[in-house]
C-alpha cells in the first residue's frame, strides 16, 4: 500500500540535500508518546494561549500543487494538512479516530462512512456523500494520473448509500485501507468546485476547496501560499489562535537559520538542519524532537551479486557503524534501529509491537563475526557497488560508512556517484540500477503502521521491491495482517513478518530519524510527531504570552 513512492522519495531526497543534518532533542516532554525504551519524545507541544495575527512557516521549496492526489512531499503535505480533512483522523500518536465521518464495518468487506452533521466547505456549501465519492475516485482515475491508485486495489466500488452515507465495497477484507483513508489519499475536496476549475484546480490560478480549520487566501509563486483561519469552521471545539499562516519556500539553509533567529520565519518542520547548535543556543527559537515515522536505510536493489546471499547482507549490517551515522548525520537526533519500521509507527497494538521489538536483537557492531559470515558465504574478495551522490552530504557520509564496513569484512566496495539531480534515477530507472548493488533512502509509509512501509519493499508486487525479494512466509503474514480485524492479532502478524525480514535483510536500516520542529520561542502548540504530514497540526498553535 503506497503512494507514487518513486516520485515522493526523489522529492524527499531533495529535501535532505537542501537541509542537511538533523535537529537535536528537546527537553519538552509534553504528551509523551508510547515508544521504545530508547525514546520518549513528545507528540505535541504545549497548546498556545495567545492570539497571533500572522506567522511565516518555512518549507524547503515552493509548493507545487494543492490537489491532494498530487501531494507526495513535505511542502504539499504541510500546507494541505491545514486545509483539507479526511474521513478518518490520524492523531499525533498515530492512532486513528473519526474525522469527517464515523466508520462501521457491517461485515469484513463493507466499510460504511456516516458523515457528521453540519460540515461545510469554505464557500458555505455542505459536504455531501457525492463529494466524498468523487474525491476518493479521483485517486483511481487513470486520466488524472494521481499518486495513490494502488491504495484502492481491493476496492470493488465506492457508492452513495444514503443522504449522509458512503459505502466502500471490497473485493476482500482490507484493514489497511482505513489507515490510508486517514492519510493523503483520503483528503476530501468539493466536487462542484473541482469541476468548475477543471485543469486549473490545485494550481495558483484555481486553488483548492476543502473543509479545514484554515482556508486558502492566496497563492503567489515566489511569495508563497497564505492560509487564514476559517471562522465558519464546522467543529466549534476547534478555534485556532493564529489568524494567518504564510508558507514560504526557504531552500537555503543559512538563509533559513538567519530568518528563524530574526523572526522572519516563525516555524519549520525539518528532520535535518546543520545549524542545530546555533539554533539550540539561541533564546529566539525552540527546537523540539518528536517521534519520526521514517527510516534511514540502504536499499539492496540487486540480488545478482554478493548481496544476493542473506549472510553477506547480514554481515554488511553487522559491520556498519550506526552510532557514527547517528552522531555525524543526525547529531544524535535519531534512534538506533532494531527493525525497518520505527516505534513511531505503532499507531495500534502498541504493547504487541513493543514486546516484539524488545525481542529483536540489538544491531551491535561485530566485525569479526561479520567476517566469518562473508567467509561462510564464499564472498571474500568480491565487490559491491554502492549508488550514491557526492553532492548529497548525508548520502555521501553513509556511502563512506558502508564502504568502510564492507572493506573491514573482506569485501571490496566501489562507489558510483551521480549528480544530486540524477539520484532520482536509482528509484525510477532500472537501467540506472543495472550496475549497482544498492543505494540509500529515507523512507516512510502513509500512516502509523509498520506495514505501511514494509508492504512496499517485501511484497512481490511492492513498488520498492527492486531486488525481487520474495519470502512466501512474509507475504503470507502481511496478507493475513491486512485481512485481520483484531488490532493486536494484526500487530502480531506484522511483527512476526518483521522479525523474518530482519533476518533476510532485503533493506538494511541505518537509523530512525526524529521528527524535527523548530519554532520561535514565543510560539507553541504545533504537533511534533510525523503526523503533521497527514492531519491538522496547527489547530492549537498560538502565542505563549
Amino acid at each position: 500500500m503506497t503512494r507514487s513512492v518513486k516520485l515522493r522519495l526523489a522529492a524527499l531526497l531533495a529535501a535532505v540535500a537542501l537541509v542537511s543534518v538533523a535537529c537535536g532533542r528537546s527537553a519538552d516532554t509534553t504528551s509523551p508518546t508510547p515508544s521504545s525504551d530508547e525514546s520518549a519524545l513528545p507528540i505535541t507541544t504545549k497548546p498556545g494561549t495567545q492570539s497571533v495575527s500572522s506567522i511565516t512557516w518555512g518549507v524547503y521549496r515552493e509548493t507545487n500543487s494543492l490537489d491532494p492526489i498530487f501531494a507526495f512531499d513535505y511542502p504539499e503535505n504541510t500546507v494541505l494538512s491545514t486545509l483539507c480533512e479526511t474521513l478518518l483522523r490520524q492523531n499525533p500518536d498515530g492512532s486513528i479516530t473519526s474525522g469527517l465521518a464515523d466508520l462501521t464495518y457491517p461485515d469484513d468487506t463493507t466499510m460504511v462512512f456516516t458523515l457528521k452533521d453540519g460540515i461545510t466547505f469554505w464557500d458555505g456549501n455542505p459536504l455531501t456523500p457525492e463529494d466524498v465519492v468523487y474525491s476518493l475516485e479521483r485517486n483511481t482515475n487513470p486520466k488524472l494520473g494521481g499518486f495513490y491508485g494502488a491504495t484502492f486495489d481491493r476496492v470493488r466500488s465506492i457508492e452513495v448509500t444514503g443522504s449522509n452515507q458512503v459505502t466502500i465495497n471490497l473485493k476482500e477484507p482490507d484493514y489497511w485501507l482505513a489507515g490510508e483513508l486517514a492519510s493523503t489519499p483520503g483528503w476530501i475536496v468539493e466536487k462542484s468546485y473541482v469541476e468548475e476549475k477543471g485543469a486549473d484546480f490545485g494550481t495558483p490560478t484555481g486553488g483548492t476547496m476543502c473543509t479545514g480549520s484554515y482556508k486558502l487566501k492566496s497563492w503567489k509563486p515566489g511569495e508563497g501560499v497564505t492560509v487564514v483561519r476559517n471562522d465558519a469552521y464546522w467543529n466549534p471545539d476547534v478555534k485556532p489562535l493564529v489568524d494567518q499562516i504564510i508558507f514560504k519556500g526557504t531552500p537555503d539553509e543559512a538563509g533559513l537559520t538567519s530568518a528563524l533567529l530574526t523572526g522572519d520565519v516563525n516555524g519549520v518542520y525539518a528532520f535535518s538542519i546543520s545549524t542545530l547548535d546555533q539554533l539550540k543556543s539561541s533564546d529566539k527559537v525552540k527546537v523540539t524532537e518528536g517521534p519520526g515515522w521514517n527510516t534511514d536505510a540502504f536499499i539492496v536493489s540487486s540480488f545478482d551479486g554478493p548481496l544476493g546471499d542473506a549472510r553477506v547482507r547480514q554481515a554488511l549490517s553487522m559491520a556498519l557503524d550506526r552510532q557514527g551515522i547517528i552522531d555525524t548525520v543526525y547529531k544524535g537526533a535519531a534512534l538506533m534501529p532494531k527493525s525497518l519500521s520505527p516505534p513511531g509507527t505503532w499507531g495500534y497494538g502498541r504493547d504487541v509491537f513493543a514486546s516484539a521489538y524488545e525481542q529483536l536483537p540489538d544491531m551491535t557492531q561485530d566485525v569479526e563475526k561479520a567476517k566469518q559470515l562473508v567467509k561462510d558465504a564464499g564472498a571474500t574478495g568480491e565487490t559491491i557497488t554502492l549508488g550514491m551522490s557526492s553532492e548529497l552530504a548525508n548520502i555521501a557520509t553513509e556511502a563512506s560508512a558502508y564502504k568502510s564496513a564492507a572493506e573491514s569484512i573482506g569485501l571490496k566496495a566501489q562507489l558510483k556517484s551521480v549528480s544530486a539531480a540524477n539520484y532520482i534515477n536509482f528509484f525510477i530507472d532500472a537501467a540506472a540500477r543495472k550496475d549497482i548493488d544498492g543505494f540509500f533512502t529515507v523512507n516512510y509509509g502513509d500512516y502509523a503502521d509498520p506495514a505501511g512501509l514494509l508492504g512496499t519493499l517485501v511484497l512481490p508486487t511492492g513498488s520498492q521491491n527492486y531486488s525481487g525479494y520474495n519470502n512466501p512466509q512474509v507475504t503470507k503474514l502481511l496478507n493475513e495482517a491486512r485481512t485481520t480485524v483484531d488490532e493486536n492479532e494484526r500487530a502480531q502478524k506484522v511483527a512476526d513478518a518483521q522479525a523474518i525480514i530482519m533476518k533476510d535483510m532485503p533493506w538494511i536500516p541505518n537509523a530512525f530519524p526524529d521528527s524535527g520542529l523548530i519554532t520561535s520561542s514565543n510560539l507553541t502548540g504545533a504537533v511534533s510527531s510525523f503526523a503533521y504530514m497527514f492531519a491538522p497540526w496547527a489547530n492549537d498553535l498560538g502565542g505563549t504570552g
